[in-house]
C-alpha cells in the first residue's frame, strides 16, 4: 500500500528514525553489533573523524564559568551573542 502524501497536506505524519553505529569498509556500510539493515531504504549518513575529538577542557570550563556568574542576565547575553552572528 502506497501513501499518497497529497492527502496529508494539513496533517502531520509521525516519522521514525533509527540511529545505528556502523563502519564503512570498501565503500559499503557495515553495521556494528549485528544491527540489521533493511533490504532497501533511505539513510542520512554522518561521517565521523577516525580519531575521537578531544575537547579543550580549559575553554569549556572558562565558558561554563562565565555562564555561572550570578550577575549575568542570560537573556541579554544570548541577544548580544546572536546579534554578532549577523556581523562580518
Amino acid at each position: 500500500m502506497q501513501l499518497d502524501s497529497g492527502r496529508f497536506k494539513w496533517q502531520s505524519i509521525a516519522m521514525t528514525y533509527v540511529t545505528i553505529e556502523a563502519d564503512i569498509q570498501g565503500g559499503r556500510i557495515v553495521p556494528k553489533e549485528n544491527a540489521q539493515l533493511p533490504q532497501r531504504g533511505r539513510a542520512l549518513v554522518t561521517l565521523l573523524p577516525e580519531a575521537p575529538c578531544q575537547p579543550n577542557w580549559d575553554t569549556v570550563e572558562s565558558v561554563l564559568g562565565a555562564l555561572r556568574r550570578a550577575d549575568l542576565d542570560s537573556s541579554a547575553w544570548q541577544r548580544e551573542i546572536r546579534a554578532e552572528w549577523g556581523r562580518d
